[in-house]
C-alpha cells in the first residue's frame, strides 16, 4: 500500500467507521468500541512495554490464525496501566478480542470481531458432523471454493456480517483446509471511497485495518487486478 495513505488521521478512521460506510439502521445497533477505549489500551500496552524492557502483555494462545496470534492479556495491565477492562472486550463480556499487530517493530492495538469466529465455528461443527472430508462445489477463485450446498442442505451460501459495512460477506473454503471470509466487496468500497490505487501483487488487506481499528480475520491474501478491483492473491500475482 502506498505510504502516502498512512497519513490518514484517526479522525478519518472514526469517520469511516461511524459515517459513510454504515447505513443509519446498521450504525444504531453497532457496538464497536469507541476510539478512546482502543487508545487507552494502546497507551497501557506501550507503558507496560516500556517498564518491562520491551515485553508485551500478550496472552498465551494456541490460535495461529493471522491477526489473532497476539491477544492482549488484560490481567497484566489492569489496574496498574489501565483502570478497567473495556466493556467491549471479550474478557469483560464484550464481542471483541483486543489484539496486537506488528508486535516486534511497532506494537499496535486493534480489535477482532468475535461474532465472525462464532459463525465459522458453528459452520465447522455442521460440516464436520456430516463426514470426514469436506465436499466442495464451484471454484470461486484460485484455491478458493464454495461448499457443496446441496450436500450440506444449505439453501444459500454461508455468510457472516461485515464489521466494516454491515453487509453479508460470503464464506468459502480454501485448499488450505480452512474457511475464509470474502472481504472483496468491503475492500472495493474503501478503495473507491478513498481513491486508493494499487499495483497487482500488493496485499491490500491492510486497507481494512489501516482505515479502521478492525482486523480482517480469516481473510485470504488479496490484491487488485488491472482495473484496481480486489481479487484473491496467487503466487503468480506476487512474481
Amino acid at each position: 500500500m502506498r505510504k502516502l495513505t498512512y497519513i490518514l488521521t484517526a479522525a478519518l478512521a472514526l469517520f469511516v467507521l461511524t459515517g459513510c460506510m454504515y447505513p443509519d439502521d446498521e450504525r444504531a445497533g453497532s457496538n464497536i468500541p469507541p476510539e478512546t477505549d482502543i487508545d487507552n489500551v494502546q497507551n497501557a500496552v506501550e507503558n507496560f512495554r516500556e517498564k518491562e524492557g520491551g515485553i508485551l502483555p500478550i496472552k498465551t494462545t494456541e490460535d495461529s490464525a493471522e491477526y489473532l496470534k497476539y491477544p492482549v492479556e488484560f490481567t497484566r495491565i489492569v489496574p496498574e496501566y489501565l483502570s478497567e477492562i473495556p466493556v467491549t472486550a471479550y474478557e469483560n463480556g464484550g464481542n471483541f478480542q483486543y489484539v496486537i499487530l506488528d508486535a516486534e517493530n511497532n506494537p499496535t492495538v486493534k480489535i477482532a470481531d468475535l461474532a465472525i469466529i462464532e459463525e465459522l465455528r458453528s459452520l465447522s461443527l455442521r460440516i464436520n458432523g456430516m463426514g470426514e472430508h469436506v465436499e466442495l462445489g464451484e471454484q470461486i477463485g484460485p484455491n478458493v471454493y464454495q461448499l457443496d450446498l446441496e450436500h450440506y442442505n444449505l439453501a444459500e451460501n454461508p455468510t457472516v456480517t461485515s464489521p466494516y459495512t454491515g453487509r453479508e460477506l460470503n464464506v468459502y473454503y480454501s485448499g488450505g483446509e480452512e474457511f475464509v471470509v470474502d472481504y472483496r466487496d468491503d475492500l472495493n468500497l474503501m478503495i473507491e471511497n478513498e481513491g486508493l490505487e494499487f499495483e497487482t501483487g500488493e496485499d491490500i488487506r491492510e486497507v481494512l485495518y489501516e482505515l479502521t481499528p478492525i482486523v480482517p480475520i480469516y481473510a485470504p491474501e488479496m490484491t487488485v487486478d488491472e482495473n484496481n478491483e480486489a481479487i484473491f492473491m496467487t503466487s503468480v500475482h506476487k512474481s
